[in-house]
C-alpha cells in the first residue's frame, strides 16, 4: 500500500512539474513574426542561448577555469558561440564537436563516450560524426521537445566536482529549471579489470 501511495504521489508530482515546464517552454523558443519567417515553432531563441552560455561562464569563473561554448538549434545551425580569453582553438572545436554529437544522437555526448568505454568502436563513433567525450547536452523543453544542443570544451575535469558537462548541466538547470540526471561515468575496460 505504501508503495502504491508513493507511486501515486510521484506520478502526481511529475504531472505538476511537466505542466509547469510546459507553460514556461514558450519563453525559450522563437515566437511571433520570427517563428512565422522560419516556419518553425521550436527553435531555441538567442536570449535563452545567451543566458545558458553566461550561466556556464559564471560556473567556470567560480571554479577558476576557462571554457568555450557552442550552442546550436535543433537543426544544427549555430545560435551562440563563446570562447573565454586564453582558450585555444581546440577548446572551441571540441565544444562544437560535442554539440554536434548531441545533434546526431539526441542524447548527451557522454553516451557516445560510455559506448566506447564499454568496448564499442571509437572509429565507428567518428565515422558517424560523433565525439566520444562528455560535455555535450541536449536542450529540451516540456520534457520531450528537443530545441538545441550545447557543447562545452576546454576545461580539465575534476569529476565528480567539475567537468565541461557539469558546467553545462548547472547552466541549463539555472536557466531552464530541473534537467534529467547526468549519465554515470563508465570506466574503460582496463579500469574495470577486463583487460
Amino acid at each position: 500500500m505504501k508503495l502504491f501511495m508513493a507511486m501515486t504521489a510521484a506520478a502526481a508530482a511529475t504531472v505538476l512539474v511537466g505542466t509547469a515546464m510546459g507553460a514556461d517552454g514558450d519563453k525559450f523558443v522563437i515566437r511571433g513574426d520570427a517563428a512565422k519567417q522560419l516556419l518553425e515553432q521550436n527553435s531555441i531563441n538567442i536570449a535563452t542561448a545567451e543566458a545558458i552560455a553566461k550561466a556556464c561562464i559564471d560556473e567556470a569563473n567560480k571554479e577558476g577555469v576557462k571554457v568555450s561554448i557552442a550552442i546550436y538549434d535543433q537543426y544544427g545551425e549555430p545560435v551562440y558561440m563563446y570562447r573565454m580569453d586564453g582558450q585555444a582553438r581546440i577548446a572551441i572545436e571540441t565544444a562544437i564537436m560535442k554539440a554536434k554529437t548531441v545533434l546526431n544522437t539526441r542524447q548527451s555526448s557522454k553516451a557516445a563516450m560510455n559506448a566506447v568505454a564499454r568496448g564499442g568502436s571509437e572509429a565507428r563513433q567518428i565515422q558517424f560524426g560523433n565525439f566520444a567525450n562528455s560535455g555535450g547536452l541536449p536542450i529540451v523543453i516540456n520534457g520531450n521537445q528537443f530545441i538545441g544542443a550545447i557543447g562545452i570544451g576546454g576545461s580539465a575535469p575534476k569529476v565528480p566536482v567539475w567537468s565541461d558537462e557539469i558546467c553545462g548541466y548547472r547552466a541549463l538547470t539555472k536557466v531552464m529549471g530541473p534537467q534529467p540526471a547526468l549519465l554515470p561515468d563508465v570506466p574503460p575496460p582496463a579500469a574495470r579489470g577486463n583487460g
